[in-house]
């Protein structure tokens, strides 16, 4: 696996930025806040799932949303694919070369990444980055430091030590189910035998069945054969009762048409009755209809003429009401002249004072500008005293952090001694601390006094003196030299700390200074805008009593300017006004005009009431002639009409008489001919016969469907029993099951511990390989123990991780991270975020160049704010702060 290119969108303080990586080791350095750590953690989180922050704080102040993409190439295939994941929902694999996405959403990118980074499925990727791969800035020893039970918990996850565990429990699950289903077999198997134990029973019944279907059938067949003679005698029957309804109903048919015949006879014999009584009544009443027609074709002219002298009168109404309304208008106008003469003579008044109102106006103006920009000046003024009280007491500070910085560099100088006597008193130290441990050891081999290399008497023991005392005093020796050394070594320590502090306060006296050359600069410029705001400002008061002055004089005027604005607006509308009175004029005059020729037009229409009297008493009186003529208009006019059709229904009603009496006659005829209790007493016996042939019938069909019920019981059954045998052979199928998975379960619970063993034992051995590159010493030996807890060896002595100095530690964990790595994926790419923290300079400058050498992973990526890593490395890539926007 190889990353090429990460490219970051609002993500933490990157706008828009894109770095390329090669392959090799890669160093990424730059100050402290220039990014160096965001690009490392755009990779753990787009690829490995894992964030420290929650995802808002990753977006870019200002920003909605961040995103990031990392693009690979993969082991698998050789292939270019990005990463894309943002602070919202998306998460997805692109394809460049497809041009379109492949993998969509958490589950799908998990999946395609164990696929491509070469890693077993269900690994927690978030787990392998945070101790393996990528562990974070400033815990790269925490876990070797914790207890044995907290490094078991981690390493067990890593190593997936505890899946072998899980694995065994859950296929406890496994070892339930075939249980359950062998529990199932054994209900089946009794069921079945159950049922099989009736195939006896019910082969006998079946053939005791097919005995009865056979006697069935026998009488079956008789009672169809007398069926079928009744039903021919049934047919002849039938016939005769047809006949002699088809008669009686032609019978019933037209004795119904002769009572219709009669109905309709009756009816037209009314209807010209009626004719002719009504032609007497309209021989009587014709004259008063005429006149009563003659009346309302009248009544109908004068409504007419009623109409036409309504629409006259509220004509004359409409031209009185326009006069009136004219005259007023004419009225007020007449007053508008009036009040118009009165405002012309007071704008003349007005005049002289309006010119001291405009002369007022504008020196008040300009007295109020210059009052804003004096307040303005003033304002601004206060805001420069406080600044240049700030700038004072920033620049009193800023000289004392110069001097205390100054006083502390001097201090720095010193620092290449203190670490040089640092190493000398470790070696010491190591030295004395061997020879004291083999006098010990020495000591114990020492028998009567005796050399146990010589085996004789030690000459350099003075009189009197044994082999034990001598060696009893060179302890004495050696532990004081090693106290000494020890009290040397912590306040070298401290002089070594307090020595990088002065060279870091020393680094800071530039910036300093020129922090307070920029606080001297603003505070000469801030000086001189003083000086110009005191000048604009010091008028403020009189400039402030002349505005209340002027404003104070204004008021007393009264706004003579508005006055005559508002009088002039009147006085400019008299002419219009006379305009208006004089079309009032006019208006009236035509109107007076129109109001007298509709007054001679409702003349004509004087005698219109009289003449509507008379009418409604003529028609009043004809009215009940005219009604009388209406009502027996109609049936007069048909007299002959009706005449004629009572002819016609008389002599239909003869015909349909003779008809009937005939069809009576034959009717009577046929029934004598047919004898209906022979009919009964046969259709009765017919019915009989059928019912005894259905009972037959049905008798012999459930007879027959139970045959063939029992027959496919039986052949079940007998199915069944065969299926009872393959039951058999499965239930030992799952015995056999059962026993290879509780093996395999026994198996999986003991190789737990051995699998974690032959992880630490390989792993161990490539650690201690890796740490002797770095170390550069030979002698030493790393050991991962089985508890995962850190051991070196030096001279035949183990020391614990705890005992080891910082430099040991990081070194220590280097190894065994690297290590872990390479026995737990095909990944081959490791990022360290400041690896040298604790190390001397010589031991920071063996472990760059050991990085630079190691030649089986694909990419290393250093994270460092200094330039140890310089020169030894493939790949540089410097962060600047101006690259964070």
């Amino acid at each position: 696996m190889h990353i090429s290119k990460v490219e970051l969108e609002n993500f933490k303080s990157y706008a828009n930025s894109s770095f390329e990586f090669g392959r090799g080791t890669t160093s990424i350095t730059g100050a402290n806040g220039a990014g160096k750590t965001s690009i490392i953690e755009a990779i753990a989180w787009t690829i490995f799932d894992t964030l420290d922050y929650k995802k808002e704080d990753i977006v870019r102040r200002g920003a909605k949303k961040g995103s990031a993409r990392v693009t690979f190439e993969s082991g698998i295939d050789e292939r270019e694919y990005t990463v894309y994941r943002d602070t919202g929902q998306g998460y997805y694999v692109y394809d460049p070369q497809l041009k379109a996405r492949i993998a969509d959403k958490k589950e799908e990118v998990t999946r395609f990444l164990w696929q491509h980074l070469g890693i077993e499925p269900g690994t927690d990727l978030e787990l392998l980055f945070r101790h393996a791969i990528g562990v974070p800035q400033g815990t790269f020893t925490s876990i070797f430091l914790a207890t044995a039970a907290e490094r078991k918990k981690t390493f067990d996850g890593l190593l997936k030590v505890e899946e072998y565990r899980r694995s065994s429990d859950e296929l406890l699950k496994t070892v339930r189910f075939v249980e359950q289903q062998i529990h199932a077999v054994n209900i089946r198997i009794a069921r079945a035998e159950g049922e099989t134990a009736q195939i006896e029973g019910l082969e006998k019944e079946l053939k005791d069945l097919n005995v009865q279907a056979a006697d069935l059938s026998g009488k079956l067949e008789q009672l169809k054969s007398v069926a079928e003679d009744l039903r021919q005698r049934l047919v002849k029957l039938d016939q005769a009762e047809a006949r002699s309804a088809a008669l009686r109903a032609d019978s019933d048919r037209t004795s119904g048409e002769l009572a219709r015949a009669k109905i309709i006879l009756d009816h037209a014999e009314a209807e010209a009755v009626h004719s002719r009584e009504a032609a007497k009544i309209i021989a009587e009443v014709r004259d008063d209809a005429d006149k009563h027609q003659a009346a309302l074709g009248r009544m109908k002219e004068l409504e007419r003429e009623r109409t036409e002298r309504q629409l006259l009168r509220d004509e004359l109404a409409k031209i009185e009401s326009a006069l009136t309304s004219v005259n007023a208008e004419i009225k007020h106008l007449v007053q508008d002249i009036e009040k118009i003469q009165q405002a012309n003579a007071e704008i003349g008044s007005l005049k002289g004072l309006a010119a001291e109102q405009d002369r007022l106006e504008h020196e008040l103006a300009a007295r109020r500008l210059q009052l804003t920009n004096a307040e303005r000046a003033d304002g601004r003024l206060k805001g420069v005293e406080e600044r240049l009280a700030e700038l004072r007491d920033a620049y009193r500070g800023a000289s004392a952090h110069i001097a205390e910085a100054r006083e502390k560099a001097a201090a720095a100088a010193e620092l290449s001694v203190l670490e040089s006597r640092g190493a000398e008193i470790v070696r010491e130290l190591a030295r004395t601390s061997a020879a004291l441990e083999r006098d010990e050891r020495f000591q114990k081999e020492v028998k009567n006094g005796l050399c146990p290399i010589l085996s004789a008497k030690c000459l350099n023991l003075r009189e009197g003196e044994t082999l034990e005392n001598f060696i009893s005093s060179q302890f004495g020796e050696l532990r004081t030299q090693i106290a000494a050394l020890k009290t040397e070594q912590a306040k070298t320590s401290e002089a070594i700390n307090a020595a990088r502090e002065s060279e870091l306060t020393g680094a800071q006296v530039p910036v300093l200074e020129r922090r307070l050359s920029e606080i001297r600069d603003e505070g000469e410029r801030l000086k001189g805008q003083k000086i110009e705001l005191e000048t604009d400002s010091k008028d403020l008061i009189s400039i402030r009593n002349d505005v209340v002055r002027l404003e104070g004089e204004l008021k007393k005027l009264g706004n003579p300017l508005a006055k005559i604005q508002v009088l002039e607006r009147d006085a400019h509308r008299e002419g219009a006004v006379r305009d208006r009175i004089s079309a009032g004029e006019r208006n009236t005059e035509r109107l007076e005009s129109d109001r007298r020729i509709t007054i001679e037009k409702l003349e004509n229409f004087k005698d219109l009431d009289v003449l509507l009297a008379e009418a409604n008493n003529v028609r009043d009186q004809t009215a009940d002639s005219y009604r009388k003529f209406l009502a027996n208009e109609a049936a007069a006019g048909q007299e002959e009409q009706k005449q004629a059709a009572y002819s016609e229904a008389k002599t239909a009603f003869t015909n349909i008489g003779e008809a009937s009496a005939a069809a009576e006659k034959a009717a009577a005829a046929a029934e004598a001919e047919y004898d209906r209790e022979l009919h009964l007493t046969e259709r009765a016996s017919f019915l009989d016969v059928q019912r005894r042939q259905a009972e037959a019938e049905v008798t012999f069909d459930s007879a027959n469907r139970r045959i063939s019920e029992m027959a496919a019981a039986i052949e079940r059954l007998y199915e069944v029993r065969r299926a009872m045998r393959e039951e058999f052979h499965e239930r030992e199928r799952l015995k056999k099951v059962a026993e290879t998975t509780d093996f395999i379960r026994s198996t999986l619970r003991e190789a737990a511990p051995l699998v974690a063993r032959n992880y630490v034992h390989h792993v161990s051995r490539e650690a201690n390989q890796l740490f002797r590159e770095i170390r550069g010493d030979a002698e030493c030996s790393l050991k991962w123990t089985d508890d995962y807890g850190i051991q070196l060896e030096e001279e035949g002595h183990g020391r614990p991780f705890q005992s080891l100095s910082g430099g040991e530690q990081m070194a220590a964990a280097l190894a065994v991270r690297l290590a872990l790595l390479k026995q737990l994926s095909d990944i081959h790419i490791a990022f360290f975020d400041e690896p040298t923290t604790n190390m001397d300079a010589e031991r920071r400058e063996n472990l760059a160049a050991q990085i630079g050498n190691i030649s089986h992973f694909d990419q290393l990526f250093v994270i460092s704010h200094d330039d140890t890593f310089d020169g030894y490395l493939d790949n540089e890539l410097r962060i600047r702060p101006e690259t964070e926007h």
